[in-house]
């Protein structure tokens, strides 16, 4: 019974790493799929809910369960990043079509301006935080206001998208559901040691009763 609950939550892990690689090309815009990530993002909130509903059954009828504050941590934090996941895939497609018209109005500048400022544009799009201070006043001044105010708002929401980032790329759940793993693996154990166990003693009390058979028998004949 054990080893269904592990291979569920194996289940979860490689789902969820799936759902990463996915968001690593929402991020950066290379074939984004939002139907993928749905789909993906549904598929991890049914593996928690459903295993937290499993694990109120089994605690009903008696048999033994993680406590209820793990599952519930581990639920919550599956739920949280779900829907984090699904509004930056949505913030993040917005503005890579917004990018795309930056970079229209940047083929238009000269290219000691144009160069530095794809660089920058294109680390955002890899969604580190940059901006375009660091360009330098010459590059800035050059780059006419309507771009120049653009570029600023694109920046600004690449910061907030990063922070976004940040909220559902961490190892918490898959901390939790690793954490379920090892009691379900020593819950197996223990239950395979019973097993092993029961045999024995059945093997030892039909040794007494044989030898008991015996004693009475040569007891019997003197």
């Amino acid at each position: 019974m054990y080893s269904r609950y592990i291979k569920t939550l194996s289940d979860y892990q490689l789902q969820e790493s799936y759902a990463m690689r996915g968001m690593e090309r929402v991020r950066i815009g290379f074939g984004i799929d939002t139907v993928f990530v749905q789909a993906q993002t549904m598929t991890l909130r049914e593996i928690a809910v459903s295993f937290t509903r499993e694990m109120d059954e089994i605690s009903r009828v008696g048999v033994k369960a993680p406590p209820h504050s793990t599952v519930e941590r581990f639920e919550r934090e599956v739920l949280a990043k779900v829907s984090s996941m699904r509004r930056y895939a949505a913030s993040r497609h917005g503005w890579l079509e917004r990018l795309q018209t930056v970079n229209q109005q940047v083929a238009n500048l000269p290219a000691s301006v144009q160069i530095p400022l794809r660089g920058t544009l294109d680390s955002a799009r890899a969604g580190y935080l940059v901006g375009i201070a660091g360009l330098g006043d010459s590059v800035v001044n050059a780059i006419p206001d309507s771009t120049k105010d653009a570029i600023f708002a694109l920046l600004q929401d690449n910061e907030e998208q990063t922070l976004a980032w940040s909220r559902f790329n961490s190892e918490l759940a898959a901390m939790y559901s690793e954490d379920l793993i090892q009691f379900f693996q020593s819950q197996s154990m223990e239950e395979m040691s019973l097993k092993s166990k029961i045999p024995m003693a059945f093997y030892f009390l039909t040794l007494v009763l044989m030898l008991s058979t015996f004693f009475f028998i040569f007891r019997s004949k003197q």
